[in-house]
């Protein structure tokens, strides 16, 4: 069996052979073009079966695994160029707040009508233990699952009137809890990630903003609370919701989150994950949590943004939906019907 100290050396070496140009052909091994196909729920009258014509899979599987590895690498080689924009959305429009002596504090414009200061992290020299420890991608940018969570999240606010909201694995912005505990009205949010560094950097965003609830943030790892099921938790089925985004894609920390999220959501709760089908991973995912107990659904279409910008980028060629566009599923304890949220 591996050990963390050989999978971070074994990284490391594939981020030096990615360096140096050599590592696409491991990429192009590795990346599964798998996809299967899952029972999903359409809304509003949206289509759920967008396909887009044929392209070789080897060389969709090449081009995208370049374009995601690619980034990591700039953060590595501190490279500030702009970031390409097949791996984004572009939903949030942001600028540098003239008015903070912060230079890495930006205004955040989310669907024209929302405003929020985020300190974000800034450039620096990451090393590939830092991006592949607890997950630190989250600290190089704002991926497409986060753009869609807090889209979804600000065109359903009512739903989390004075509610307990938790984020799992908010990385250096958490963004979806931030905007909910600001233009929303829920009673509490707490915010989390497994990265001390993410969670610094989060602390210094709550300080520039004006809530309308409670929010805390803190060190949450997944693992700590799967080994340590306690039944007397202090907040073992608090939360009504609980906020993910793009969250699945490590086979070994899969079971940990399933774990995380039973024991924190309310018996009457509902879990709001956004992510990728990424080839077998939400399969894998989703049939580990239906062994859990827990029921689920899941949206192709169930934000008109998310879902116009989805339908621009597929014709665009490097974009695959299944690497790219972010599903959205709902899970919960109990068999009853959602369609009211």
């Amino acid at each position: 069996m591996s050990t963390s100290a050989d999978r971070g050396d074994l990284m490391k070496s594939q981020y030096d052979d990615m360096l140096s140009g050599g590592a696409f052909d491991f990429l192009t091994i590795t990346v599964s073009p798998e996809c299967d196909v899952l029972c999903e729920t359409g809304q509003d009258g949206c289509c759920n079966n967008t396909n887009k014509e044929a392209q070789s899979p080897g060389h969709s599987r090449t081009v995208n695994a370049r374009r995601r590895w690619k980034l990591l690498a700039k953060a590595l080689r501190h490279d500030s160029s702009e970031d390409d924009p097949i791996l984004k959305f572009n939903l949030i429009e942001l600028d540098r707040a003239c008015d903070e002596k912060d230079e890495n504090i930006y205004v955040y414009r989310l669907a024209d009508r929302y405003r929020l200061k985020i300190r974000l992290i800034g450039e620096r020299p990451w090393t590939a233990t830092e991006l592949m420890g607890f997950n630190n991608t989250g600290n190089i940018c704002v991926w497409p699952s986060e753009e869609a969570l807090a889209y979804y999240v600000l065109s359903r606010l009512n739903i989390f009137e004075n509610t307990d909201v938790l984020e799992l694995g908010g990385g250096m912005t958490c963004l979806a809890g931030l905007v909910l505990a600001k233009y929303g009205n829920p009673s509490f949010v707490h915010v989390t990630d497994g990265n001390d560094l993410s969670i610094k950097n989060v602390e210094k965003s709550l300080h520039l903003n004006k809530f309308n609830c409670t929010i805390k943030t803190s060190v949450l790892k997944w693992e700590s609370v799967s080994n340590n099921q306690a039944s007397f938790h202090a907040d073992r089925a608090r939360y009504q919701f609980i906020l993910s985004a793009d969250c699945l894609f490590f086979d070994e920390s899969r079971s940990h989150l399933i774990d995380t999220i039973w024991m924190f959501l309310a018996d009457s709760g509902v879990a709001l994950i956004t992510a990728p089908r990424r080839g077998n991973t939400l399969v894998h995912f989703l049939n580990e949590c239906v062994a859990k107990g827990f029921y689920y659904d899941m949206l192709n279409c169930y934000n008109d943004a998310i879902w116009n910008k989805h339908l621009e980028l597929i014709r665009i060629e490097g974009y695959d939906e299944n690497i790219h566009y972010p599903l959205l599923i709902r899970m919960y304890k109990k068999d009853f019907d959602l369609r009211h949220c």
